[in-house]
């Protein structure tokens, strides 16, 4: 059983060439239809219950697009909704202090804030030296980012003057260690009483499956009762995974899943790993089953 709820990916640059030229620009407000058009599609959102994510894109595009969504932020998540969602990209050295000024913002003026935590997609074509010299350093960055968020901190500095914000953080991630250092934290703090924020996870659907999977086989609830009926700290230290399933035409899907192979090399060489999980797997169900 997969934890279920609608969600979806917006691409600013998808917008066509007037979208492109305004971030290129370092616009702080899209232009007039470009900006009709991404409200009416909030309010859809918002009207049935769910919500998206803004893609990361090129640095040469991500100032404007941080400010656009921010702006979409200050509107739409409010009231302890969360609506919009915006991508952070770990193996930026400005990530950290990126993510503080997000926290900042939404502490001083009251709206929730989403971040998706990803280590970054765009390495041969952004400016190197924005980008953390090693993939340990990206690894650790994203590491104490993500336990910086669930111990309501900032991973930067301590925030100055305002408290700290309403918040969502969804760490979409091949990596193993970060899913499960991730959720250890989590569901530690939830049990001891500790402050902390939710957590959801995810991944594209066909790589790193046994991550996912692995959670929720791996979770062992203190009753045999269905979740529906377990107390609320009971159920909310039940793993929130999501699996990103591409939705389009054939062509589409594979440029896509194309992409992502290239930017998770390290999760196409772990497919030895996903091939024993699912061998695994299948004679477990097949014990079940006997």
């Amino acid at each position: 059983m997969l934890y279920a709820r609608y969600a979806d990916r917006i691409r600013f640059t998808g917008a066509g060439p007037a979208a492109v030229e305004a971030l290129a620009r370092g616009d702080l407000v899209p232009p007039p239809r470009i900006k009709q058009a991404i409200t009416e599609i909030c309010e859809a959102t918002a009207a049935q219950g769910s919500r998206f994510w803004i893609d990361a894109e090129q640095q040469i595009f991500q100032p404007a697009i941080d400010a656009w969504t921010i702006d979409l932020m200050r509107q739409f998540n409010r009231d302890g909704r969360v609506v919009v969602i915006n991508t952070v990209q770990a193996y930026l050295k400005s990530s950290a202090e990126n993510i503080h000024r997000h926290l900042t913002l939404a502490g001083k003026e009251g709206w929730a804030l989403g971040i998706k935590l990803v280590r970054g997609a765009y390495i041969q074509h952004d400016i190197r030296e924005r980008i953390h010299d090693t993939k340990a350093d990206t690894d650790r960055n994203y590491n104490h980012i993500v336990e910086s968020l669930l111990s309501r901190q900032s991973p930067f500095q301590e925030l100055q003057d305002t408290k700290f914000p309403d918040a969502r953080l969804f760490v979409a991630t091949h990596n193993a260690e970060s899913v499960r250092r991730a959720y250890s934290i989590s569901r530690h703090r939830i049990l001891n009483g500790l402050p902390t924020i939710p957590l959801e996870m995810g991944q594209l659907q066909g790589m790193a499956d046994e991550v996912s999977c692995g959670l929720l086989a791996e979770y062992r609830p203190e009753s045999d009762k269905p979740l529906s009926g377990k107390s609320p700290v009971e159920a909310s230290v039940f793993p929130k995974v999501f699996k990103c399933l591409a939705w389009g035409t054939t062509e589409e899907c594979l440029h896509f899943l194309l992409r992502r192979a290239v930017e998770n090399q390290g999760a196409v060489v772990r497919t030895q790993d996903t091939a024993a999980a699912m061998r695994r797997e299948a004679w477990r169900r097949i014990g079940l089953r006997w």
